[in-house]
């Protein structure tokens, strides 16, 4: 196969004129002056380009991604809580020059471009909102476009869905032939839905002649007379750029595209891009896991896929080539996947070949990115204000009205937590689990535990079909099995009654796909009811003996002299058996003892209730911290809930690791240091206040610490979510599941010979040489 060659357009570069740039550009203008109030409470005291995202500041990012292209001067845009910009100077690399905006409140982002403009250095430019963030391929593409000036159009449309079509800068286009330009860019614009090429993603490219026209229109625009002939000639503005210090960089671009001096460009794109101008587009972005991948991430990731498609082959019994050839790509491509060389999007279709060539799941696969900083995944509780919502349900006259106030807490792609914050609005002060007022739910497939602050009552349906009422408090705490219905009042009107609800799936969860096939009735034939315990071990024989092929008698006469007939017929039938008489029908059956044994399950099991004087009397105090263990089941014997207090001596507090995953909300007063040690080995650390949670991965070192308390400023300005009833002091809820990694996964593991374990997700060899 003959080797790549990079075309002659790949490697030339473009002349002024549009055809080729002698060199891309090296500066590049950030405007970030503008208020941000519809972010509020984010940009109460930083401005939007400030807000972290992934870690670090969102304009980082850009700059980051920017540099990678060869910018190496930028010019920011400052105007509200500029000052905030002061700080993060340093952390924000060689280069960075900040322009002061006085009047950004009473002018649009055309006057800071003009005054940005003033200190650029002679050549071409990028001009950035500061309200966005991208990919670096974004960036790339934008280098690579041809044109005097190029705007990048995300033909995805992001806006529409968030802020509605009429908010959107959208873009229509010229066609002429095979280059298409914009016509129309803005909004307000008259531009229909289906005839919008994509949205304006606040990313401009200015080549020296495109910069020339830039600047000679900004001049007439704002009627400027430094021109070099010192003269500015009459000139009426359109309707629509009046005022001209409201003027945006979408009138800029519309007029030079109606005046026909210069053709203004498209790079188009297809996401990797996010607008961050409400709260639920700051979500959306914490949530978009790939925007934060750095190379090495990116390689890890498609180096781990490479691994499970190496696996799979392995169990295929295929070598490589033939893989290749039956997938029809090469050798090579497949060989790069495995060195994590691939864009994780080739990746993905070389894996898609896979599972349609073979009978090989997608999912077994596919690896979500990790979404943590070093195992770690921080939440803020501005950050769940932003996620509120308020779902109704009938009240005693038959209206809907609103029950709950729902917000997200830490949760990641990484484990199986669902966990909420809840505020119970309905008050309900009868006492009566059958008011009216009381809207049971139908039950859901996923386990809960529950965290109470504050004066809560919670309902639930026994197996006999009776609604049962608990009084709960703050540090009080539940486990509900799945299917249970149940619901949750506020007993008084003040103070505010919430439960942080985590809700997880187990290994039913995880078979769904595969229980949905059996069909529901020929499970329940399978397992039993716990419920029934004669019932359950009578499920549990029948199942053994067929997969055994073994009728019943075969059985009794494989068990002679050691039980007699009568006997054997008793257990199939239901009855308890001895553990050696256990030992005997597994050693027939060729399965374990602890296979063919059936816990019951007790009727206060289905529901577990525990008080908070009930775990503080069983609370186990270590050197800096207390640890009080809260509802438990011996049915789910990986999850571990504690009530964790840190106490004073946390200077700074133990270690702790699990093989768990953890979900921590802090529902005390006083805020706590969470430091923990990356899988890389190196050091992270978080200030998390009250009602701000985390997710921290199986085997990441962690401890929590003292810190400051607020300032009397800080404590005005960031009121505790969890309201009066809260916690006092430093108190965590903390909650640990196993995952995948279950007690059964483990043992089987356990089991794999010592010359191979260490490829178990991680495969690097071909079954034989």
């Amino acid at each position: 196969m003959a080797a790549f060659q990079p075309s002659a357009k790949s490697t030339a570069s473009y002349h002024e004129d549009g055809c080729a740039n002698d060199e891309a550009p090296r500066q590049a203008v950030i405007l970030a002056a503008g208020r941000g109030s519809r972010l509020a409470p984010y940009t109460d005291s930083v401005p939007t380009a400030l807000i972290g995202i992934g870690g670090k500041p969102m304009i980082a990012h850009n700059i980051a991604a920017l540099r990678r292209q060869g910018v190496e001067h930028f010019l920011v845009c400052r105007g509200w809580q500029g000052n905030v910009f002061d700080d993060h100077l340093e952390s924000l690399g060689k280069g960075v020059t900040l322009i002061d905006c006085p009047d950004f409140a009473t002018t649009g982002m055309l006057e800071s471009l003009r005054l940005a403009v003033r200190r650029l250095k002679p050549g071409s430019f990028y001009v950035c909102y500061g309200d966005i963030i991208f990919r670096p391929s974004v960036a790339r593409q934008l280098v690579d476009a041809e044109g005097k000036v190029t705007v990048v159009a995300n033909a995805a449309i992001p806006g529409k869905e968030s802020k509605g079509f009429a908010e959107v800068e959208a873009i229509a286009v010229s066609d002429n032939g095979s280059e298409r330009s914009a016509r129309r860019i803005g909004k307000g614009r008259r531009i229909s839905e289906g005839s919008c090429a994509g949205e304006f993603a606040g990313l401009v490219k200015f080549s020296s002649s495109g910069r020339g026209v830039m600047e000679e229109t900004l001049r007439r625009i704002f009627q400027d007379d430094s021109s070099s002939t010192g003269q500015t000639a009459a000139f009426s503005l359109p309707w629509w750029l009046e005022p001209v210090q409201k003027a945006s960089l979408c009138d800029l671009l519309q007029l030079m595209a109606d005046e026909g001096a210069v053709t203004i460009s498209l790079a188009m794109v297809f996401g990797g891009w996010h607008e961050v101008n409400t709260p639920q587009d700051l979500t959306r972005a914490w949530n978009d896991t790939a925007m934060f991948l750095s190379e090495e991430d990116t390689r890890a990731q498609v180096k781990a896929m490479g691994a499970c498609l190496l696996s799979e082959a392995n169990d295929l019994k295929r070598p490589l080539p033939i893989v290749a050839k039956e997938l029809n790509v090469s050798l090579e491509r497949l060989e790069c996947l495995l060195r994590g060389n691939l864009e994780v999007s080739d990746a993905l279709d070389v894996l898609r070949k896979m599972s349609e060539v073979y009978p090989v799941p997608l999912n077994d696969l596919w690896l979500d990115a990790d979404d943590t900083t070093g195992g770690v995944r921080l939440y803020t509780s501005e950050a769940a204000e932003s996620s509120a919502r308020v779902l109704e349900r009938k009240d005693r006259t038959g209206q809907r009205a609103p029950y709950y106030e729902y917000r997200d807490a830490a949760m990641s792609r990484c484990s199986q937590f669902r966990p909420e914050w809840i505020k119970e609005l309905r008050v309900v002060k009868s006492g009566d689990p059958l008011d009216p007022d009381v809207q049971m739910n139908n039950g859901h497939l996923m386990m809960q535990t529950t965290l109470f602050i504050g004066p809560v009552d919670f309902y639930f349906t026994d197996r006999h079909g009776k609604v049962q009422r608990r009084e709960m408090n703050t540090g009080d705490s539940n486990y509900i099995s799945p299917f249970v219905p149940h619901s949750f009042t506020a007993r008084e009107d003040s103070p505010e009654a919430i439960i942080i609800a985590v809700t997880y799936g187990g290994s039913v969860r995880r078979a769904f796909t595969e229980l949905s096939r059996v069909g529901a009735s020929h499970v329940m034939s399978l397992a039993g009811d716990s419920r029934d315990p004669a019932y359950a071990r009578r499920c549990v024989l029948q199942r053994c003996l067929a997969s055994e092929c073994m009728s019943p008698e075969a059985l009794k006469e494989a068990l002679k002299p050691r039980l007699v007939a009568g006997r054997v017929e008793e257990i199939l039938q239901g009855a308890e058996s001895s553990h050696a008489e256990l030992e005997s029908i597994a050693a027939v059956l060729n399965v374990r003892a602890s296979d063919l044994f059936v816990c019951p399950l007790q009727e206060e099991e289905e529901v577990v209730v525990t008080c908070s004087s009930e775990s503080q009397t069983q609370a186990r105090r270590m050197r800096t911290y207390t640890l009080a263990p809260l509802a438990r089941t011996r049915h789910q014997p990986d999850l571990k809930t504690f009530d964790l207090e840190v106490l004073e001596t946390a200077t700074p507090g133990e270690g702790l690791t699990c093989g768990l995953h953890t979900f921590v909300y802090h529902f005390g007063s006083e805020p706590v240091k969470l430091t923990w040690i990356g899988r890389s080995g190196s050091s992270h650390s978080a200030t998390m206040r009250p009602g701000d949670s985390a997710y921290i991965a199986p085997m990441v070192e962690h401890r929590f610490s003292l810190c400051g308390p607020c300032t009397p400023a800080e404590a005005e300005s960031r009121r505790n979510p969890n309201g009066a009833a809260c916690g006092k002091g430093r108190r965590l809820f903390l909650v640990r599941i196993p995952g995948h990694l279950s007690g059964e996964t483990l043992a089987e593991f356990a089991t794999f010979s010592s010359h191979g374990r260490q490829r178990v997700g991680a495969e690097t060899v071909q079954w034989y040489n």
